[in-house]
């Protein structure tokens, strides 16, 4: 039986713990300062405040950029549809004829009939704001993102000093998103361009702009990585990433470095709310340079074309599987028969680690790699072939004037008998008939075992399979029925894992390493 505890244990108990924790509480108080309390603190920060050259180093620079730094301000006009006449409009939609001078309605509604007039059609002005920076004082070279003036029916800058003026001409690349405003202008401040491959992660920079019509704006932040890729937006992209405050209406202003230079143009943000949320990315200056240089000289952007769907080595599974020593290159997921490559000799599955004088480290490098060389060069392409190492010339051409989406870009009522292999590889498959592929979305002819289905807590589901993409070789040779599939991963050379070459409804084709059962990557 237990004792009961008395009041006055209580009582006591309570004081030891507040006498415990008083000087907690005390300790988290603000206590007032004594006089001489202040005046050190305040003699403390004189000192520390001759050796704040940051915020004397931001002031330089920003003084020394604002005034390039413009607003882009751009108008569209938009034609609203005429609206119909309503009495036609009924006749047509019920399909019968009425007297003269009388209403449908008074058959249908019993309403009083009333002639409705015609709408006329009319105009109203969309207008938009965005950032640039004068990169050419001589000749009135503004630059900023394509999608700032895209569609735009008038273009007009606004200096820092106030002055407007309205864009002579402008020529654009979209797949870098960049463009070129040109303007009749004296007296214009322009920023130098510098060096983006001399940005190192950790250095400061500034974004200046005019978000949300507040012109020069000026943010800090540093470098957070290099070469990034968003997977949406242009399709050439080495981004520059920075925590400095970028919002709506900094697209195209500069990105700048300690030394007053312009080293990316700022494009976009990544954000689940929309606003800034410390993860922005600008165009390289190095990039910046390229393009603007053809731009101004022929008015169009000209690049190097090799003819290969690549995808980078994404797990060290694949990589063995394709007898390389590391997970550096740019896998050939498939290769155009009539382009450079294909007469060159490339083929699926071949790993390409280096261009000219250039590594590859992944697929990214490679596309851009090969659109700087120029058309007619004849390169040296290093790859990997059947686990040995191999070199070919290749003849680069000009990029076809067609593409928007380049192969070095971005990437029945009768149910048809399905092979179950999910105790292996989490698959199940069926021999992909003419009329499947149709009903798929995939033009005919294709050979290949229509996954049906994917095990949920199989490495195929990890590795992004899923029921609609077609399989269309296993370990670098071809299956054509679901039999030859099964064949295909209980061969030993698939006991560890297989290399699957698939393909998407939606056109793209890639390369996978799966692992039987339910094993890790």
């Amino acid at each position: 039986m237990r004792k009961p505890i008395h009041a006055w244990a209580v009582s006591v108990l309570v004081a030891a713990l507040l006498a415990a924790a008083s000087p907690v509480w005390a300790a988290g108080t603000t206590q007032p300062m004594t006089q001489e309390q202040i005046a050190a603190a305040r003699a403390r920060l004189e000192e520390l405040n001759k050796q704040d050259y940051l915020s004397e180093l931001f002031r330089t620079v920003a003084k020394l950029v604002k005034p390039a730094v413009v607003e882009v301000r751009v108008s569209k006009w938009i034609r609203q549809p005429e609206m119909p006449d309503i009495e036609d409009f009924m006749k047509r939609f019920f399909d019968e004829e009425f007297p003269p001078n009388e209403s449908p309605y008074q058959y249908r509604f019993r309403v009083v009939p009333r002639r409705q007039p015609r709408i006329a059609p009319r105009e109203f002005q969309m207008r938009g704001l965005g950032s640039g920076v004068v990169v050419d004082a001589a000749n009135g070279y503004v630059l900023t993102n394509f999608h700032v003036i895209a569609g735009a029916d008038q273009v007009t800058v606004v200096l820092a000093d106030g002055r407007e003026f309205k864009a002579e001409w402008t020529r654009s690349d979209p797949l870098t998103d960049l463009a070129i405003i040109k303007i009749a202008a004296d007296g214009l401040v322009a920023a130098p361009l510098g060096d983006s491959d001399q940005v190192e992660v950790g250095d400061w920079v500034l974004a200046i702009g005019a978000p949300q019509r507040l012109p020069e704006t000026v943010t800090a932040g540093i470098v957070s990585a290099k070469g990034r890729n968003t997977r949406s937006g242009p399709m050439y992209q080495n981004f520059i990433q920075t925590d400095a405050a970028i919002n709506r209406g900094n697209s195209g202003g500069p990105l700048v470095n300690m030394r007053g230079e312009v080293v990316g143009i700022t494009n976009s943000i990544a954000s689940v709310s929309g606003g800034n949320e410390g993860i922005g990315f600008a165009v390289p200056s190095n990039m910046a340079k390229s393009v603007m240089a053809q731009l101004i000289e022929t008015g169009k952007v000209t690049r190097g074309y090799l003819g290969v769907y690549i995808q980078d080595i994404d797990s060290q599974g694949l990589a063995e599987s394709l007898g390389l020593p590391d997970r550096h290159g740019a896998l050939v997921v498939d290769v155009k028969a009539d382009s450079p490559a294909g007469q060159a000799g490339l083929k699926t599955g071949d790993v390409i680690v280096r261009i000219g004088d250039e590594s590859v480290p992944d697929s990214q490098e490679l596309r851009y790699a090969a659109a700087r060389i120029q058309p007619g060069t004849v390169v040296r392409v290093d790859y990997y072939r059947d686990k040995k190492k191999h070199s070919l010339d290749v003849t680069i051409v000009a990029q076809p004037k067609e593409l928007a989406g380049s192969p070095e870009g971005k990437e029945t009522e009768e149910e048809p008998a399905s092979r179950p292999v999910a105790g292996r590889f989490g698959l199940t498959v069926a021999t992909l008939t003419e009329d499947l592929a149709r009903e798929c979305g995939y033009e005919p002819p294709l050979e290949g075992v229509l996954i049906t289905d994917v095990a949920s807590a199989s490495d195929a589901g990890e590795q992004g399979l899923q029921p609609g993409m077609v399989i269309l070789d296993a370990q670098g040779r071809p299956v054509r029925t679901a039999e030859e599939f099964e064949r295909a991963i209980s061969a030993e050379d698939a006991a560890k894992g297989i290399r699957l070459r698939v393909a998407e409804p939606g056109g793209g084709k890639r390369f996978v390493f799966v692992r039987p059962g339910g094993e890790a990557k």
